[in-house]
């Protein structure tokens, strides 16, 4: 029987494999890092989403006043959110009269069952007016 017609040899079909096996690890790592930065995205986005919700419910209702902490639970996107507000008085330069109508606000939103300590999902800082 001549060499042409012997097929592969045992060594020619483990270093085939061993190819592949590499390539296969690769991608499924590849695959993995990309589902979990789509995941974190999605979640910031969400959490995005759930703070301008909460900010327009606040532009609507009397204006805070500086100082409040508050606590506001939503619910977007089938999942269940704590978006925590502070309240701080916003000065502008050279305009003092301005100063008791404005207050800047921070939302900070996060996932119910996140840890207390673990950084929230999103931040968003503004000026609300008095209506």
């Amino acid at each position: 029987m001549s060499r042409s017609e012997a097929g592969f040899t045992l060594l020619e079909v483990m270093v085939a494999l061993a190819v592949f096996a590499v390539m296969a690890g690769a991608i499924a790592l590849a695959n993995t890092q990309n589902l979990a930065a789509a995941r974190q995205i999605e979640e910031q986005s969400d959490a995005r989403w759930v703070n301008q919700n909460i900010l327009s419910q606040l532009r609507f209702s009397a204006l805070p006043d500086a100082g409040d902490r508050l606590t506001r639970d939503a619910r977007f996107n089938g999942r269940d959110w704590e978006v925590e507000v502070s309240v701080a008085p916003f000065s502008f330069p050279g305009l003092p009269a301005v100063e008791p109508y404005l207050r800047q606000v921070e939302l900070s939103a996060r996932l119910v069952n996140e840890p207390a300590d673990a950084p929230p999902a999103d931040r968003l800082t503004a000026v609300l007016a008095a209506p």
